[in-house]
């Protein structure tokens, strides 16, 4: 029997058996794939609030019809902001592991304060601010910080807020900041050979 499996780190890749032990290479594929997938949900990110932006500033000429696209818009930017925050959380842990493996990415990666102060935090919140128990009902483990105010503007863990040109995710980790910060870490994950399989 032969199978084939796409995607995943523990199946095949690219037609050959991975072997579960190969470390080294399952390190080297996730953190190439995470920051790919931080980097694509950042642009589709910015991408869908531009958009909402162009709506906004807009004249609209049917009403019922603006309304039902801001509200789509407003929908696809949650959502892409949504995904940029979860695999950003993941990148996090990705890169405390690579560091380890690949040396090439600690300089970057420990140079990257924005991310690492606020990203975790800013994820951990935005995963649990839903449901019972979450932070949009009281919750959460630290209820205090779910609210940050600066310059006199207050928003919580799952806004945006955009000023000077700047996407401040929860008031609190601008998006353009860490995408930067992340692209030195690409720049030095590239130059990392692909480990070969053993």
């Amino acid at each position: 029997m032969s199978f084939l499996c796409i995607g995943g780190i523990w199946g095949a890749h690219m037609g050959n058996r991975m072997d579960l032990g190969d470390s080294r290479r399952r390190h080297w594929h996730e953190l190439n794939f995470w920051l790919w997938a931080f980097m694509r949900n950042a642009d589709a990110y910015l991408l869908s609030s531009a958009a909402l932006d162009q709506e906004f500033s807009s004249e609209a000429v049917d009403w019922q019809a603006s309304v039902r696209k801001h509200e789509f818009l407003m929908r696809e930017s949650t959502l892409a902001a949504h995904h940029f925050v979860t695999s950003m959380g993941v990148l996090i842990r990705v890169l405390k592991l690579a560091q380890n493996l690949f040396p090439e990415v600690q300089p970057p990666f420990s140079r990257a304060s924005h991310l690492l102060k606020e990203g975790k935090e800013l994820r951990d919140m935005v995963e649990h601010a839903y449901g019972k128990g979450g932070y949009l009902t009281g919750g959460g483990h630290h209820p205090e910080r779910f609210i940050r105010e600066d310059a006199g503007i207050a928003a919580d863990a799952t806004s945006t807020i955009i000023k000077d040109g700047k996407h401040w995710l929860g008031n609190r980790l601008c998006v353009e900041h860490v995408i930067v910060e992340v692209q030195a870490i690409k720049a030095a994950a590239d130059r990392i050979k692909p480990p070969r399989p053993r």
